[in-house]
C-alpha cells in the first residue's frame, strides 16, 4: 500500500511533534537534575565548613537510627569518633553529588545528540522574542535591560525554541524606584 504525499507529510508532522513533546518532558528531568546537583552541592559545602564543636555533637548524641541500631543490636559497632563519622558523611555527600552530576552530564549528552542545546542568556541583552521577563531588579554593576539571573534555563530543538528562557533583567536604580511608585 503506498502512501499519498499528504498523508506523509502529516505522518512526519506528527512524529515530529512526539519528539518535541519528549524532548520537552525531558527538560523537566534535566531541571530536577540541576536542582539536585545544586543541593548536593551545597551540602557538600556545608559539611566541608561544619565546625568542630557540631562534630564532637554528633559523635557524644547519636542520631535517631544510630541509637536504634545500637538499642535492637543490629550492629555492634558503636560510634568511635566523630571524625570517622563525618568522614563517613562527608564521603556520602560527597558521592551522592558526583552521581547527580554524571547523570545530569549524561542526560545533557544524549539531549545534544538530538540536537537540544541550551538557550544562552546571561549577561545578555534581553530579547523579547526569545525570552520571557519574569520581574526587573536595580543592579548598576551591568547595563540596563541586561539578563541578570536565568530562572528557568531555554533550550532549543534545531532550528526552533523548545523552551523559552524565563529571566530577570536589570534596570537602573532610578528606574525601579519609580516603576515602584507608579504601580502603587
Amino acid at each position: 500500500m503506498t502512501r499519498s504525499p499528504r498523508e506523509l507529510a502529516t505522518q512526519k508532522i506528527q512524529l515530529q511533534k512526539q519528539q518535541e513533546k519528549l524532548l520537552s518532558d525531558l527538560l523537566t528531568v534535566v531541571d530536577d537534575l540541576d536542582r539536585a546537583a545544586e543541593h548536593w552541592q551545597k551540602a557538600e559545602h556545608r559539611q566541608a565548613s561544619k565546625p568542630s564543636e557540631e562534630i564532637a555533637h554528633a559523635a557524644t548524641h547519636p542520631a535517631w537510627w544510630q541509637r536504634w541500631r545500637q538499642w535492637f543490636g543490629v550492629t555492634s559497632a558503636s560510634i568511635s569518633s566523630a571524625s570517622n563519622q563525618t568522614e563517613t558523611l562527608a564521603d556520602v555527600v560527597t558521592s551522592a553529588r558526583s552521581g547527580i552530576e554524571m547523570i545530569r552530564t549524561s542526560m545533557l549528552e544524549v539531549l545534544n545528540e538530538h540536537q537540544v542545546s541550551p538557550i544562552l542568556v546571561q549577561g545578555r541583552p534581553f530579547d523579547p522574542t526569545l525570552m520571557h521577563a519574569l520581574g526587573q531588579q536595580a543592579d548598576v554593576s551591568v547595563a540596563p535591560n541586561t539578563v541578570v539571573q536565568e530562572v528557568v534555563r531555554g533550550y532549543r530543538w534545531k532550528d526552533r525554541t523548545l523552551r523559552e528562557p524565563q529571566v530577570i533583567v536589570s534596570v537602573t536604580p532610578a528606574e525601579s524606584h519609580s516603576s515602584e511608585t507608579s504601580s502603587s
